[in-house]
């Protein structure tokens, strides 16, 4: 015993330095991660769309982030000379959409799950007819060994797609990758715990309503055993009133419910965390408690960089693959006025976010104030 505790210690010694404890499980020491461009073969990719889908289905508060990020980004709508407004006006999609739902649907879908694909329909002149979102978690993509993508693979048709025939957007898509990075990957690891934690939570305070009881019969036979139970379950699920014979049944204490304090504010935590992750803040998404509304206009503006960044993104693909030229309208802008020199802010646009203050403009319901 006396030399295995010797042991022991001397063990504990020599894992005490920072360097060694980071090659323990319990202690993070990173990841090395190539990518899956090209390796001088063909190469394929195929989303795992039912999976990223699902954090999206699943969790409210990762679904309106991506909604939020879509609606400020193509929400209000974009600009076009005629020529341009010309080539879209008929693009009906499944043929209840128009040329900006089918823009949102595939911007939604590429932050998602890092891509989203849509059938390029052209008339005998090249002219673009149509425009219809795909499955993306039908579609693989082909490239060749050097990484240029070759066709589509769609799943159940038989002849392939050209490129040209698949309007195609990979969002964030990182060095010789094939294909986007979701963002539902990207806070993976945080949309679990927030899940499990508020399944937890719901739970816990179920059991204030309706906690587990226990109860002691003073009876070994199963049938009277059943009978009584399911009195019970029926009295309890009803709330109504269960009239038993004196000593039949003595009620046992379980354990007590521990405070969910901690719970709720690591919730908070992690909702946070997903929000810093996605980019997208707190007051955007309606919820400013504790902002003031100098930090609401400092936290919106690089909120817009986000969706403008966006928006280039978009408008670029459009032009590339579509060969459309247009703009997406920003929804409100908290950017300054320069004055003619283009260095001092002298006012503030017409279009504010709530948080703007009213008194700024003077006014109050459009009514001047008296002098």
């Amino acid at each position: 015993m006396t030399n295995q505790i010797q042991h022991a210690v001397v063990g504990t010694a020599s894992n005490s330095s920072y360097s060694d404890r980071t090659s323990n499980t319990d202690f993070y020491n990173g990841s090395n991660k190539d990518t899956d461009g090209s390796s001088g073969t063909e190469n394929t990719w195929k989303v795992d769309f039912t999976k990223w889908h699902g954090y999206y289905e699943d969790v409210p508060i990762f679904a309106e982030i991506i909604d939020t990020l879509a609606l400020y980004a193509v929400g209000k709508g974009f600009k076009a000379d005629e020529k341009n407004t010309e080539k879209i006006k008929n693009i009906r999609g499944i043929g209840k959409d128009d040329f900006n739902t089918i823009i949102e649907n595939l911007l939604r879908t590429c932050l998602i799950c890092g891509d989203s694909h849509a059938e390029d329909i052209r008339d005998t002149a090249q002219r673009l007819t149509n425009l219809k979102p795909l499955n993306t978690g039908s579609i693989t993509i082909v490239t060749n060994s050097a990484g240029i993508i070759q066709r589509y693979k769609q799943m159940g048709v038989e002849e392939d797609l050209s490129p040209k025939k698949v309007f195609h957007l990979m969002w964030n898509r990182l060095a010789d990758e094939i294909h986007g990075k979701p963002y539902a990957k990207r806070v993976e690891p945080i949309i679990k715990q927030i899940k499990q934690l508020t399944e937890d939570l719901g739970l816990r305070f179920h059991r204030i309503v309706k906690p587990v009881r226990l109860y002691e019969a003073d009876t070994n036979d199963e049938t009277k055993l059943s009978e009584t139970e399911t009195k019970l379950k029926n009295g309890y699920e009803k709330c109504e009133f269960i009239v038993i014979p004196k000593g039949t049944l003595e009620a046992k204490d379980v354990a007590t419910i521990p405070s969910a304090e901690d719970a709720i504010e690591y919730l908070n935590l992690l909702i946070r965390e997903l929000i810093i992750s996605c980019g997208v803040p707190e007051v955007v998404l309606g919820w400013s408690v504790g902002t003031t509304d100098a930090s609401a206009k400092v936290v919106y503006l690089g909120f817009q960089q986000r969706i403008e960044k966006i928006q280039r993104f978009l408008e670029a693909q459009i032009k590339l693959q579509l060969g459309i030229e247009l703009n997406f309208e920003f929804p409100a802008s908290l950017e300054p006025v320069t004055n003619a020199a283009g260095d001092i802010p002298t006012q503030m646009p017409q279009n504010n976010t709530p948080t703007s203050d009213i008194s700024k403009s003077k006014k109050i319901n459009n009514i001047n104030p008296k002098k």
